[in-house]
């Protein structure tokens, strides 16, 4: 009976033992299991909260982006309308503004008022105006001495003369041409033969040519005129 209880108390131990060794492995296994829930918790926690920050980021991003966008768009819209004002502007200019010929004209127009020619004769003269036609029907031609008082046409509106230093050489490179118009404040005026000048009267255009003659000492006028003038 003693060596039955024996046996049955070594078995109790081992029963014991192995109890607490599997108490043993429980609690560690509940110990990493505590912990590794733990962590599982912590890096949800931390994971959620980079999502919300991401998120956030992110948003603050597409916010950024619509209001570059807006600020694009105004921009373009305000460039347009720069273009838009400076294409009116340059229009305005084109138009007020003369250019070219028509520039020449006015500078010449305020010239004039300026040196004392009142609006209505300008205006006038300006409504005469006509096309030029040319005026070639016949030819007047004359001789004059350099240094003498020259020659006139169509009774007297247009004379014509040459002077030359004393002891020039060749007469003419030297001489000095004058065509004085009546009408006209200033002459016309060139130095050395041959001079082509074309004089409007009327609406009609005249070729004077001023030549130096086989005769030394003399020069050649020569005039186209027709039936108006």
């Amino acid at each position: 009976m003693s060596y039955k209880s024996g046996i049955a108390r070594e078995r109790a131990r081992k029963r014991r033992r192995l109890m607490l060794r599997a108490a043993t492995w429980l609690a560690v296994a509940g110990v990493f299991g505590a912990l590794g829930y733990s962590s599982y918790l912590s890096g949800s926690m931390l994971a959620r909260q980079e999502v919300s920050r991401l998120e956030e980021a992110m948003e603050r991003l597409r916010s950024q982006l619509q209001a570059e966008r807006m600020d694009t768009d105004r921009l373009k819209m305000e460039l347009a309308q720069s273009r838009e004002a400076g294409d009116a502007l340059k229009r305005r200019y084109d138009t007020n503004v003369p250019s070219g010929g028509l520039a020449t004209l006015v500078t010449l127009l305020k010239d004039r008022l300026n040196g004392g020619i009142k609006e209505t004769r300008m205006a006038q003269v300006m409504r005469d105006a006509e096309a030029v036609r040319p005026c070639e029907e016949r030819v007047l031609r004359k001789r004059f001495a350099i240094s003498d008082p020259g020659v006139s046409f169509l009774d007297g509106l247009i004379q014509v003369s040459a002077s030359a230093p004393a002891g020039a050489e060749d007469l003419a490179k030297a001489a000095t041409i004058t065509v004085t118009r009546v009408w006209a404040s200033q002459p016309i005026k060139a130095t050395g033969f041959p001079l082509h000048q074309s004089i409007a009267i009327n609406n009609v255009e005249l070729k004077l040519s001023v030549e130096a003659s086989d005769l030394r000492g003399y020069g050649s006028a020569s005039l186209s005129v027709c039936g108006r003038v």
